[in-house]
């Protein structure tokens, strides 16, 4: 039973690390293929004969350019996703070494990309926008790519951490590479939904992305919602169950959005929709009377997310100033956004080498100097320390001597 077990446990972080490369893989791709699609549509010129001389070179051109870009977006990714530990080597990976500051850098750099791609994918929603598309593309790339930046920087050492923010890639390339290869029309008027009706590759890769974002979302969210268990936040009994089956919900609900398309069965559909909306409304609405002490900005974001859904709702439904789409998008994001936050917010921060060793020595240098203080009312024992290079004083044994 023991080998059994043993064998199970190291069998889990091989098909967490595979989950997590082919996860990359799709991402890369999929932003290739928007990358691709959309030069195609800046030069339709050149596809204006069917044999023509234009047509093979704009082929070959696009074909090289998704290669690029999928090389690129991938080392940037492997970049972003491994662990500090791994890429200075010591554990046999082919990532060379890197700072916290480039992989911060190499994942708003995907984060931004994909968002200009999105708005250069539905260039004509925007033309109501101040400076056209143009500028909404500057300013959700950059905006975009500067807040995930900053909080990967901060948070790059948490595991759940990275593996959460490749879901949430995986979820925004799939809709960026829907976008790209639809032909539904102004999708953007009617809603979200209408990307997965088209019955081509382009559903295909929305409706993917729905099933495993969501799934991914599930299967993580007691990882997600570890933190909240520390003593130091006080929670209410079972106050972990709770928000552990909160994210679940909405992982299944999204995963039964796109399993189910909006044509396929419409009340279905919105049914999965709904439970992932109110699932969501209850999680953040509740978590901060479920946890007595969670973390001030946790609770911020938790306010600022009821706050902003309101207002997306009013905007959608009581003033018809926005299409559904907008509030969806507005949905989505503010689930990944918060369950972010709660990772950042609620799990450990890590502690330096160099420091915990200062830490430690001040722990144990502070009694020896109480003991001098007060004299001989105190009777003090000198330890023996070793100071030895690969090997053990005697009698010590060779693993105790490397942890000492």
């Amino acid at each position: 039973m023991r080998g059994a077990s043993a064998a199970a446990t190291g069998q889990a972080p091989v098909a967490r690390h595979a989950a997590l490369v082919s996860a990359m893989v799709a991402i890369a791709i999929a932003v290739a293929v928007a990358a691709a699609t959309r030069l195609i549509h800046l030069v339709p010129h050149a596809h204006e004969g069917v044999h023509g001389l234009g047509h093979v070179v704009v082929d070959v051109l696009c074909l090289v350019v998704a290669v690029l870009v999928a090389l690129l977006l991938l080392a940037a990714l492997t970049v972003a996703s491994v662990p500090e530990r791994r890429r200075a080597g010591r554990s046999g990976c082919f990532v060379p070494q890197a700072s916290p500051q480039i992989g911060a850098f190499a994942n708003a750099s995907v984060w931004a990309t994909i968002a200009a791609l999105a708005v250069g994918s539905s260039a004509e929603a925007f033309d109501g926008f101040p400076g056209g598309h143009l500028a909404a593309c500057a300013a959700l790339a950059g905006g975009l790519g500067a807040t995930t930046g900053a909080v990967h920087h901060r948070a790059h050492h948490l595991s759940v951490y990275r593996s959460f923010n490749v879901v949430a890639m995986l979820l925004a390339a799939g809709c960026l590479a829907s976008m790209s290869l639809t032909d539904t029309g102004e999708w953007w008027a009617r809603n979200f939904s209408t990307l997965g009706t088209s019955d081509d590759v382009a559903a295909v890769w929305f409706n993917a992305g729905l099933v495993l974002s969501g799934g991914a979302m599930a299967a993580m969210a007691g990882r997600l919602v570890r933190g909240l268990a520390r003593p130091e936040y006080r929670p209410r009994r079972g106050a972990r169950v709770v928000v552990h089956a909160f994210v679940g919900i909405i992982g299944f609900a999204l995963a039964g959005v796109g399993l189910v398309p909006i044509d396929a069965d419409e009340t279905l559909h919105n049914v999965f929709a709904s439970a992932a909306g109110a699932a969501f409304f209850l999680l953040a609405a509740g978590s901060p009377w479920l946890v007595r002490r969670m973390p001030r900005r946790l609770v911020a974001t938790s306010v600022a997310a009821l706050l902003t859904e309101v207002a997306a709702w009013v905007v959608y439904d009581g003033l018809g100033w926005a299409s559904l789409t907008v509030f969806e998008v507005v949905a989505f994001a503010l689930v990944f956004v918060w369950l972010i936050a709660l990772v950042v917010t609620t799990h450990p921060e890590r502690v330096d080498a160099p420091a915990l060793a200062a830490a430690v020595g001040e722990l144990v240098a502070a009694p020896a100097r109480g003991a001098v203080a007060v004299g001989d009312r105190v009777r003090t024992t000198t330890i023996p320390t070793f100071a030895f290079a690969g090997v053990p004083p005697p009698g010590m044994h060779p693993s105790l001597a490397r942890s000492t």
